[in-house]
């Protein structure tokens, strides 16, 4: 795909001070009389979820009916920190010896069909998390730490873990399905993928707050408020999530007054919102987020080109990041250095991004034998793949893109651009977010653009870097390091706080090095929201997708 040209002055940075009006994270009144609880607010979803059945649920897309459409025992706050559900979850107690822990269910839960919700369903969905047919690349990542998990009565859970590990308390919190819709079709179909006999992955029969009532494919998601439900009940009656894939297209219906929030890119933000017809229906809010934008390379041997730490370590001093914060993120976002997030307890301090320097670059890539052809100006490699006959190859790759991003198409243009001064040859493709998500996982590409938002706990990091998620987990780029595989592992068992910072910090500078992605930019919570919204709170994940994020936002009454 051609590049596309880049023109006009670099950006200044945004002036915070005309974002986040105190209005916006008013409270909402006990007392509701005030509130406006038969309101509609109309959210925005970039793409249509891969599925509703949250044990098959695994991109960012899918998380925005979490805490909506289900209800779990265990939530992730604000602060990204483990906490008990009250609406949920009566009690709950761990073992002196941190091997068991016992679950107290609130009573007289439900979902939404009638049914009553009891330890089976949770005890279903652990056997369904260890069954080899399913393939939960997200809703598993802490699983296999359980030994056992089994009901007594029906409101009592029992988990036994395999070892006394720091990270026990995240694998409790795994998504729950109803086993009275799933168990009896079971044998027809032990994946739980197949929509023609698992209806209810579109169906949705859930037991959060809100029920689905209606999802028109490829425009609409509606979502009423479960009046049922025996815990919190929500200001807003109805959510509607409108498919609004283009950026340009979601300001504008902002604008319109058809969305009721949309997350605004950084040029939306420094620039094209001010404007009095923005003015008019909408407020913008800013905080600190953990979202990384990064490159993700193919490492497992498949492209040549990218088989060598050396060279990804060339690309990554060949992207030149502080021009990319300039005209591409306006100022507002700040270089990345590692996989995990700035600030986090498990970052190392003193880790440094890679410096734009292609003098660098160059020498790497001669030292790793891509050497520059006088005659075209490429770099080319001899090389035999997989013991055959020897080729001479050129230096390059093509870099997989999501359809309607504003920003990547012009990060890869200026990355072409220096690209091709060392004499490597880059390309683009643009997929649509499903066909990107699922060429990814089956890790057919050479490399591709995109963003993580970390949770809370930094072994979560194991599904993206340990070698045992290249199958099934969300290691796509095939990255595998036995030294940081025993870190992770010896992290994990640890019970020393020191001791597991310490192992992070290790596999934090290993992948530094051994670069199998190139981390870019931390970015920031930008965001557009009607002017007559309240209760709204930021975390590391931005003003959504933690608990209860959304279920406390509401408007006045009018």
């Amino acid at each position: 795909m051609a590049g596309l040209a880049l023109g006009g002055a670099e950006a200044a940075p945004y002036e915070e001070a005309l974002a986040n009006p105190p209005s916006l994270f008013e409270k909402m009144p006990a007392d509701r009389a005030g509130v406006d609880t038969n309101a509609t607010l109309v959210r925005r979803l970039k793409a249509e979820p891969t599925s509703l059945n949250p044990l098959l649920m695994f991109t960012a897309i899918d998380a925005e009916f979490d805490y909506l459409l289900w209800a779990r025992p265990f939530v992730i706050d604000a602060n990204m920190e483990w906490a008990l559900n009250p609406d949920m979850a009566a009690g709950y107690q761990e073992s002196g010896d941190h091997l068991e822990a016992r679950l107290t269910l609130s009573p007289r839960l439900k979902w939404h069909d009638g049914q009553p919700f009891t330890a089976d369903d949770i005890v279903f969905s652990y056997q369904m998390l260890t069954s080899e047919h399913v393939t939960a690349r997200r809703a598993a990542t802490e699983i296999d730490q359980l030994a056992d998990c089994r009901a007594i009565g029906t409101d009592t859970v029992v988990y036994r873990f395999k070892r006394a590990l720091p990270t026990n308390k995240w694998a409790v919190d795994f998504p729950i399905i109803p086993r009275h819709l799933y168990e009896p079709r079971l044998a027809e179909d032990p994946t739980l993928q197949r929509s023609d006999v698992h209806l209810y992955n579109r169906k949705a029969i859930g037991n959060g707050p809100y029920r689905l009532v209606d999802w028109i494919g490829g425009q609409r998601l509606v979502l009423e408020r479960w009046d049922d439900c025996t815990g919190r009940k929500p200001a807003f009656k109805r959510i509607v999530f409108e498919i609004v894939p283009d950026n340009n297209a979601a300001l504008l219906a902002f604008e319109a007054g058809d969305l009721g929030e949309t997350e605004l890119t950084p040029r939306q933000f420094a620039r094209d919102t001010d404007s009095q017809r923005f003015a008019e229906v909408g407020v913008k809010g800013k905080g600190e987020q953990w979202t990384t934008y990064y490159i993700g390379w193919n490492v497992s041997g498949s492209v040549p080109f990218l088989a060598d730490a050396q060279v990804r370590q060339a690309l990554g001093h060949a992207l030149n990041v502080p021009s990319i914060i300039n005209r591409v993120f306006f100022g507002l976002f700040t270089p990345s250095t590692a996989v995990f997030p700035r600030g986090s307890w498990a970052c190392p301090p003193d880790l440094q991004p890679y410096s734009f320097d292609l003098n660098e670059a160059t020498r790497l890539l001669d030292a790793a034998g891509w050497t520059t052809d006088p005659n075209d100006g490429w770099r080319y490699k001899t090389i035999a793949p997989n013991g055959g006959e020897p080729q001479r190859l050129r230096a390059g790759f093509t870099l997989n893109i999501v359809q309607g991003s504003q920003t990547s198409p012009v990060v890869a243009s200026i990355f072409q651009k220096d690209l091709r001064r060392l004499g490597v040859q880059m390309q683009w493709r643009v997929l649509e977010w499903s066909v990107f998500n699922e060429r990814n996982f089956k890790h057919e590409f050479e490399a591709y653009l995109s963003a993580w938002t970390p949770g809370p706990e930094p072994d979560e990091a194991r599904n993206l870097f340990h070698s045992t998620s290249r199958a099934g987990g969300r290691n796509y780029v095939g990255y595998a390091n036995e030294k940081v595989d025993s870190l992770f592992d010896e992290a994990r068992q640890s019970l020393s706080r020191e001791k597991r910072q310490a192992c992070y910090h290790e596999i934090a500078r290993i992948i530094h090095d051994d670069a199998p992605y190139t981390f870019i930019v931390h970015a920031q919570t930008l965001w557009a929201f009607d002017k007559k919204l309240r209760g709204v709170a930021y975390s590391p994940r931005g003003p959504v997708n933690f608990f209860p994020g959304v279920l406390d936002w509401w408007q006045a009454a009018k």
